[in-house]
């Protein structure tokens, strides 16, 4: 049997250092082992409340941190110098110059389709010709490019009987505004072929886009020039669409009144047929005519003074013309010679004699008709030339900036 001992250890002193507990006996170990740093700061970064309050203590120690001095910026001399300002007014120049011919090979397409509009085609364009409240006239046209080729209109006037007015198709009538603007259409593509041809000849694209400053001196100059005389043209096609203003006649019906021979039967001398252009639509003038030195005969003088008769009020009622149609004949509108056979000599240079039977006449209007005709085709090309007139200041403002000149519109 073996022999127990027991060994009671001795009290320590109070003086002396209680030795720690030795991990085998701590009960710690039971708990949650601490998280790693990383890992408690990572957790409390997704707390809301914690950032709020991070971001009102780094406010705070702002406000009370005082603020420091500006220190002004020291302005330095730059040792290289700049590029020269003309080199880069070349290089924009000549840019723009190369970006310059699509627009006006664009502008060359419109203005060909703005012809297309005045080109005959297919049967033209039958338009009504009609007053609006009164049954003076009533009928119909028809426009193929800028002739009248056909169209018959009844006429009751209240000076003249009524009759039945029927347009030659053999000899048509011409339109003389859209005469005009034909030509000018015309010219205005000529204008931009010989502008592409010398400044972007198509035989050489690639020649055009290497230009340098050496090509553009001279080429800017030159579309400049070609450009406003494109404007003038525009502007001018412009004004002759618009014509003169609604409250006022066109003058040219005084010698480009259509010709007798242009009706079947043909027209009555006492009337003048013309056909102008007002607010981009085809107005007809038709005027009953009388001579201005044939005297009034007794029976119309009392109606006159009675009131049995009374003259038609317009705004060239009291007007003396010189008057002939586009043939320069005035037939049927001259006073009658003397009795003697021999010319009086009063106005004989003025056509209204004898001697020169068949010239301009001295013609009063005792009645006049105004109608209008809306045509689609020119109501179109009106809006495409205004348009193309802007797109055309656009192009040449930009030409002008670069160039620091200035434009006329």
């Amino acid at each position: 049997m073996s022999d127990w001992v027991i060994v009671c250890p001795l009290p320590l002193p109070t003086s002396a250092v209680r030795p720690s507990p030795s991990p085998a006996f701590d009960v710690g170990f039971l708990k949650e082992a601490p998280r790693p740093r990383q890992m408690v700061r990572s957790l409390d970064d997704h707390n809301p409340f914690k950032r709020l309050v991070d971001q009102e203590k780094i406010k705070t120690r702002l406000r009370r941190e005082p603020p420091k001095a500006k220190v002004p910026a020291q302005k330095t001399v730059a040792t290289t110098p700049n590029p020269p300002l003309i080199d880069t007014q070349s290089n924009e120049l000549a840019w723009l110059l190369r970006e310059m011919g699509d627009d006006l090979r664009g502008l060359k397409l419109s203005l060909q389709d703005c012809y297309q509009l005045l080109k005959p085609a297919n049967q033209g364009n039958t338009l009504v010709v009609s007053t609006p409240r009164t049954e003076a006239v009533k009928g119909h046209i028809t426009r193929l490019g800028t002739h009248i080729t056909k169209g018959t209109i009844h006429l009751k006037m209240r000076t003249l009987p009524a009759q039945t007015l029927s347009i030659n198709p053999n000899h048509p009538i011409t339109i003389t505004p859209l005469d005009d603007l034909s030509v000018l259409l015309t010219r205005s593509i000529e204008l931009l072929d010989l502008t592409l041809a010398h400044a972007y000849p198509e035989e050489e694209p690639q020649t055009q886009k290497g230009k340098g400053k050496g090509h553009s001196a001279p080429m800017e100059t030159f579309l400049a020039a070609q450009l406003r005389v494109l404007a003038q043209a525009l502007q001018d096609a412009s004004a002759i669409l618009r014509g003169p203003p609604l409250t006022a006649s066109d003058p040219a019906w005084s010698s480009r009144s259509a010709a007798l021979a242009h009706f079947l039967p043909h027209l009555p001398p006492g009337i003048s047929f013309y056909i102008g252009l007002q607010d981009s639509q085809l107005v007809l003038w038709l005027r009953a005519l009388e001579p201005a030195d044939v005297p009034v005969n007794l029976g119309m003088k009392f109606a006159l003074a009675l009131g049995t008769a009374r003259r038609i009020e317009h705004d060239e009622a009291d007007q003396v013309f010189s008057y002939c149609c586009e043939d320069g004949c005035a037939k049927g509108l001259h006073s009658p010679p003397p009795a003697g056979g021999s010319d009086s000599g009063r106005d004989s240079g003025e056509g209204t004699g004898t001697a020169t039977p068949e010239g301009p006449a001295r013609i009063y209007v005792r009645e006049k008709i105004r109608v209008e005709s809306a045509d689609p085709s020119l109501l179109s090309l009106s809006a495409k030339l205004n348009a193309l007139s802007h797109a055309l200041v656009h192009i040449r403002r930009n030409l002008a900036a670069v160039m620091d000149d200035d434009i006329d519109e």
